[in-house]
């Protein structure tokens, strides 16, 4: 069953699955906004740190609020799961028309994820699903389950193949990632506070530079 909705040419059903998950996940941060704010902001700044900085950061912020393990590992999952589901379409549809992205920055970052996928291409079918797994694992530049699921296409694995390898690895590298995390747990929650002001300052910084870049120096490149 799993298999015919992942089947080939079956693009346009992964996304509609991942916009279906982003709706609940939306659902889910409404319902808690209501009935529990303290619980909405928790995995509103998780959504967000984890999005902008990484599975690392999201992390963080649940372990030093000390946030239930198993809800945590859950809640990030469904994070990278729902990001994989929506670009990973995404790029196979522009992966030779790449022009079809009408919004520029994700064009560029099909592009910029294009170039990372072919340089770690010819490594990767070196090991198989095992360097793919790895490459999910390790937080290199440009690395972790989104671009693993470009990879997967790439080496021409069948998309329920490379989505079930990345979300499987996913779930490993967060698991280890919480384990290591919470070695320092008591330093986290001591300074809990100062991780989420800092974690906001950076992501309206991160969109105050895009809002400037794109509104003011690509205007003037235009121009000269």
């Amino acid at each position: 069953m799993l298999q015919d909705v992942f089947s080939k040419q079956s693009e346009k059903r992964i996304l509609a699955i991942g916009f279906i998950s982003l709706f609940g996940l939306f659902v889910l941060l409404a319902f808690y906004a209501l009935i529990n704010p303290k619980i909405f902001n928790l995995l509103l700044s998780i959504t967000a740190s984890n999005i902008l900085f990484g599975r690392m950061s999201g992390l963080s912020i649940g372990i030093a609020f000390q946030m239930n393990t198993f809800l945590l590992i859950l809640f990030n999952l469904l994070i990278e799961t729902i990001l994989v589901l929506i670009f990973y379409p995404l790029f196979v549809m522009s992966w030779k028309r790449l022009h079809i992205i009408p919004y520029e920055p994700l064009r560029d970052f099909f592009q910029r994820s294009q170039e990372s996928a072919r340089k770690y291409e010819p490594l990767i079918k070196k090991y198989g699903i095992a360097g793919l797994i790895l490459f999910v694992l390790f937080p290199l530049n440009m690395t972790g389950p989104v671009v693993g699921s470009f990879l997967g296409y790439l080496m021409g694995f069948g998309h329920f193949k490379t989505i079930l390898v990345v979300i499987l690895s996913t779930l490993g590298a967060i698991m280890v990632w919480t384990c290591l995390i919470k070695n320092f747990e008591a330093t986290l929650i001591v300074y809990s506070d100062t991780l989420i002001a800092v974690l906001s300052v950076a992501a309206v910084s991160v969109l105050l530079w895009y809002f400037v870049k794109r509104n003011f120096l690509n205007g003037k490149k235009k121009e000269d």
